[in-house]
C-alpha cells in the first residue's frame, strides 16, 4: 500500500477534528417568540414555497403548549423564516422555538405577574424543557397597541425594561439576547409610533444584549399595519441574522 502523503494526512486529520468538534459542540438552542399580532402573523401560508412549508429536521416548534409543524395553518408569523435560517446556520444543533402571542396586547399586559407573562413561562414548561434551560434569545414584536395612546407610549420604555429584566430573571438566563422588531404601522390611528420607536432605540442602547431589528421595506397587507407573507418571511430572516451576528462576536 502506498504511503499517505503528508499533505493528505493533514487534510484527513483536519476533517476528523472538524467532525469531532461539531459533534461535541452540538446542543439544544431555545428561543422564545412573543408579542402581538405581527408576531402571531398575518402572512398567508399558501404564498410560501414548498421548501418553507416543511419543518427542518433539527427544529422543534411549540405553540399554545403543544408541538406543531411549521406553516401548518392558514397564517404564519416570523417563526418560519427564523427557523429555516438558524437551522441552516447550525445544522447539528436542535433548535427549540416556543411561541407565546396575543393579538392586540399592550406592554402592560406582558409585565411580570400578568396573565400573558405567566402564560409565557408556562409555555416554556409545557415544552418539556429542563428545569433551568438557557434561553438563547427572546424575539419580541410588540408595541403597535401602545402607539395608539400617548400615556402608554410615554411609559413604554420603562415597561419594556421591566418585561425584559423580569423574563431573564425568571428564566435564569440573564445573558439571553433580546431582539425586538421596530414597529412601523402606517396608519393615523397609531399617532405615537415615533415615541414608541424612540423607546425601543433607548432600550437597545441601555439594556445589555438587546438589539433592534429594522422593519423598513417589509411588505404589508391592505391595512398597512400587518406584514404579508413576504414581509413575515423576511422579518424572521432579519431576526435570525441579528441573532447569528450577535453570537458570532461572543
Amino acid at each position: 500500500m502506498r504511503k499517505m502523503s503528508y499533505g493528505l494526512l493533514l487534510i484527513v486529520l483536519f476533517l476528523n477534528f472538524a467532525l469531532l468538534s461539531t459533534h461535541v459542540a452540538a446542543k439544544d438552542r431555545i428561543y422564545i417568540l412573543a408579542g402581538q399580532s405581527n408576531m402571531m402573523g398575518k402572512g398567508k401560508t399558501h404564498y410560501l414555497s414548498s421548501n418553507y412549508r416543511k419543518t427542518p429536521a433539527n427544529v422543534k416548534f411549540y405553540y399554545q403548549g403543544r408541538s406543531h409543524k411549521l406553516a401548518r395553518y392558514a397564517f404564519f408569523g416570523p417563526e418560519v423564516g427564523f427557523a429555516h435560517s438558524i437551522a441552516r446556520a447550525y445544522p447539528h444543533d436542535t433548535h427549540i422555538i416556543i411561541k407565546s402571542v396575543a393579538t392586540g396586547s399592550s406592554i402592560k399586559q406582558w409585565l411580570p405577574g400578568s396573565g400573558l407573562y405567566k402564560s409565557t413561562l408556562r409555555q416554556v414548561k409545557l415544552a418539556g424543557i429542563a428545569n433551568s434551560p438557557k434561553i438563547e434569545a427572546i424575539l419580541w414584536m410588540q408595541g403597535e397597541k401602545d402607539a395608539r395612546d400617548k400615556h402608554s407610549a410615554t411609559q413604554y420604555e420603562d415597561n419594556l425594561r421591566r418585561f425584559i429584566n423580569g423574563l431573564r430573571n425568571h428564566l435564569k438566563s440573564p445573558q439571553s439576547m433580546f431582539i425586538m422588531g421596530e414597529i412601523n404601522p402606517d396608519d393615523k390611528a397609531f399617532s405615537m409610533t415615533k415615541l414608541v420607536q424612540k423607546a425601543q432605540k433607548n432600550i437597545q442602547h441601555s439594556s445589555p444584549n438587546t438589539l433592534l431589528v429594522s422593519t423598513d421595506g417589509l411588505g404589508k397587507i391592505f391595512d398597512h399595519v400587518h406584514y404579508n407573507a413576504n414581509g413575515q418571511l423576511e422579518l424572521g430572516k432579519r431576526f435570525a441574522r441579528a441573532y447569528l451576528k450577535a453570537i458570532s462576536h461572543r
